[in-house]
């Protein structure tokens, strides 16, 4: 079943439809055997997720300070394997983890500091995460495993509010810019650029699925706003073929020796 996104984010016309969108999916899914949609579990439900994002927001943190203690191969491994356990669960996994890596003893490596953007359909191949990382490129961020970042912060239920209308206000007030999201009046890829500023990366590196509709067509506009902003970047397109790994690691490899040696590429 398709799910429409809001494209008002006035609270009472796309705060109201997306709600009910998420009604009707939860409706759905009981009539195949899930457990109703019930307010006071929906609220530990919520709880609990607040706690895995805040857990996955301070490992993001740690990797973009200290890009060397953990590799995004690793955080990648770690995040997704949430897919399959209980919030609870895997907010302990996260915290222990993340103890584990910052007690490792790592020398800083003079990688360039990344951005990797463009998974949206599909998430890319191990290999290919280690392939950009091999190539010299510290990526200290991504938009892999979207669906666990796509709301920036808690979740908070305001007095008298069900906590079904929290979760749409949610999205619509803090949700991450994805390529799926109406953004109305505001600058297409404001939000990069501002997450390059705020992260100190040298560049931006597009990689999207081939086929991904979504992605590929965000890709010009995003491209033209950091052209705009003088900012680094390069793009290419991912399968799994494991055959296309090494033109990618030759690629990755010169952008990172282009943006280290004259701070953008030739």
């Amino acid at each position: 079943s398709y799910v429409d996104l809001p494209q008002n984010f006035v609270g009472s016309i796309g705060g109201w439809f997306y709600a009910r969108e998420l009604e009707r999916i939860a409706t759905e899914l009981a009539g195949r055997g899930a457990l109703p949609l019930v307010d006071e579990a929906l609220r530990a439900a919520i709880a609990d997720e607040n706690e895995r994002r805040r857990a996955i927001a301070d490992l993001d943190a740690l990797r973009s300070a200290e890009p060397w203690r953990i590799l995004a191969s690793e955080a990648w491994l770690i995040v997704r394997a949430g897919t399959q356990m209980p919030a609870t669960d895997h907010t302990q996994m996260l915290r222990e983890f993340h103890a584990a890596v910052v007690a490792r003893d790592v020398r800083p490596v003079d990688n360039v500091r990344v951005l990797l953007v463009g998974s949206f359909c599909e998430q890319p191949p191990l290999g290919l995460i280690r392939t950009l990382e091999k190539a010299g490129c510290d990526i200290i961020d991504d938009d892999y495993m979207l669906g666990m970042r796509s709301i920036g912060g808690d979740i908070d239920i305001g007095e008298g509010e069900s906590a079904l209308d929290a979760l749409s206000r949610a999205f619509l007030e803090k949700g991450v810019p994805t390529a799926s999201r109406y953004i109305d009046e505001g600058e297409k890829g404001r939000g990069l650029i501002d997450k390059v500023a705020d992260l100190r990366a040298d560049g931006v590196l597009f990689a999207a699925a081939s086929f991904c509709d979504p992605a590929l067509l965000d890709q010009p506009m995003l491209e033209a706003a950091l052209d705009r902003a003088g900012i680094p970047h390069t793009s290419f397109k991912f399968a799994e073929n494991t055959g296309q790994f090494q033109p990618i690691r030759e690629q990755a490899g010169a952008f990172s020796d282009s943006v280290k040696l004259w701070g953008a590429v030739a």
